[in-house]
């Protein structure tokens, strides 16, 4: 996996300091506490959102193994290239 590139919705990792598996739901997920912005967000896997606490945020250098790569589309590429040209947009400001 390059390390520029995020996984797509459904993937599901295995991240440090964790025994869980995380199944990714979201990408550049702001933390409502510190205002930090974290490369994904996921749920434990296989129980999904039970509650809107249950949400883990974490950067891409967390992520020790990818144990199922979600659905890759067009959509998906299309998706990501425009969040990371927005993502470079807000990086300059």
């Amino acid at each position: 996996m390059d390390n520029n590139e995020l996984l797509p919705v459904g993937s599901i990792v295995n991240i440090r300091f964790s025994k869980e598996k995380y199944m990714i739901i979201g990408f550049y997920t702001k933390d409502a506490n510190t205002n930090e912005i974290y490369d994904y967000s996921a749920v434990v896997y296989p129980y999904g959102l039970i509650n809107l606490n249950d949400v883990t945020m974490f950067n891409k250098d967390l992520i020790k193994k990818v144990v199922y790569r979600g659905f890759d589309s067009e959509e998906d590429k299309i998706f990501k290239d425009k969040l990371n040209d927005l993502v470079k947009k807000m990086n300059k400001q």
